[in-house]
């Protein structure tokens, strides 16, 4: 299939976040991968390296969950439910002048939670003939902002005949609208 004039398919990352995602693909276009490399000794820091999609052998998607976010999630959800325990089993053995701050309680307990469920990101590989491997991933919190260019991506990719079902770790079908991986 040939592609005649240039079509922007997503923006993986906006231009003022370019300094947090160094050394991922910024942007897919029907021609080009337009790819953040970091860049030691300049004053912007990083260099917009464009990859031709004729380059790419195939697309590989993940959908992650952060293992990290989710235990410490746990643990500070834990401590915050333990702490309210505390405060229920030994309210009478307060002294009158105790302070407690419920609000700082209760806003850190909204984020263990949150980390906990809240830590799905999407990762896209991007496999070129000679075997360099383009990677993006969605921050923690973005999965549903990213659902969009995500769709986007795995459309283009089936149109184009880059995406392998055979894939390690993705199956071909999507229901409702979202990719099934397997576990590992």
């Amino acid at each position: 299939m040939a592609i005649k004039s240039e079509e922007q398919i997503a923006t993986l990352i906006e231009p003022e976040e370019y300094l947090l995602h160094l050394n991922q693909v910024a942007s897919l276009s029907s021609r080009n991968i337009l790819f953040l490399k970091r860049k030691f000794f300049s004053k912007s820091g990083f260099e917009l390296v464009q990859y031709p999609v004729s380059d790419c052998s195939r697309i590989l998607y993940r959908d992650k969950r952060s293992f990290g976010f989710i235990v410490f999630g746990l643990l500070l959800t834990a401590l915050i439910i333990g702490i309210f325990s505390m405060l229920v089993m030994y309210w009478d053995a307060l002294e009158p002048s105790t302070r407690i701050p419920i609000g700082a309680l209760g806003v850190s307990g909204f984020y263990g939670f949150r980390w906990v469920f809240g830590s799905r990101r999407h990762k896209f590989t991007f496999e070129l003939k000679d075997k360099t491997r383009l990677v993006w991933q969605s921050r923690p919190g973005d999965y549903q902002k990213k659902n969009g260019d995500t769709q986007k991506i795995i459309e283009f990719a089936r149109r184009t005949g880059l995406w392998r079902p055979g894939s390690p770790g993705v199956y071909p079908s999507l229901r409702n609208g979202h990719e099934k991986v397997a576990r590992r």
